[in-house]
């Protein structure tokens, strides 16, 4: 098996593949620095399994992963961009500890524009990305921080432009 460091815990009784504590493993493989261990799970995840909460969940760490642990920051909006347009919505378990499909498509889309920004210096696709966030998440949590990013971005196409 691919995930033998599991002493097979991620087998249930039916013999089905419980990719809810694969996925939890992952977690903790990050947090212990096995980034590629991590990474290799989580794909699995992504190509098998057909919780969408997990699967979804998993693009996001991804995405995480290449934003702060590898600077891909290419490969990070990717996976970003896979929550952004995904349709298909999905109801977690009261006791889940998973993200909601709403949080993941808010933070994602931020992200993006903060990658754009922060990251790559492409100041019309952070615009483009910050400007669709604001449309789409008006009370948002994040507003206050998308607003901040805008006027930077602003100040700089404005002093850019003098």
């Amino acid at each position: 098996s691919p995930f033998s460091f599991n002493q097979n815990n991620s087998w249930n009784k039916n013999n089905n593949f419980n990719y809810d504590s694969l996925y939890f493993e992952s977690i903790i493989l990050i947090e212990k620095d096995e980034v590629s261990k991590s990474i290799k799970i989580l794909l699995d995840i992504t190509n098998s399994s057909k919780d969408k909460a997990l699967i979804l969940n998993s693009y996001y760490d991804l995405a995480q992963i290449y934003l702060s642990r590898s600077s891909d920051y290419n490969k990070s909006i990717d996976y970003f961009q896979i929550i952004i347009n995904n349709s298909f919505s999905y109801k977690l378990k009261p006791d889940s500890k998973l993200r909601s499909f709403s949080d993941l498509k808010e933070k994602s889309l931020f992200m993006v524009g903060y990658i754009y920004h922060n990251h790559i210096g492409n100041l019309t696709q952070a615009q483009k990305y910050y400007d669709l966030f604001l449309n789409k998440y008006p009370s948002s949590e994040l507003v206050s921080s998308v607003s901040y990013e805008l006027d930077i971005i602003n100040d700089s196409i404005n002093r850019f432009n003098k």
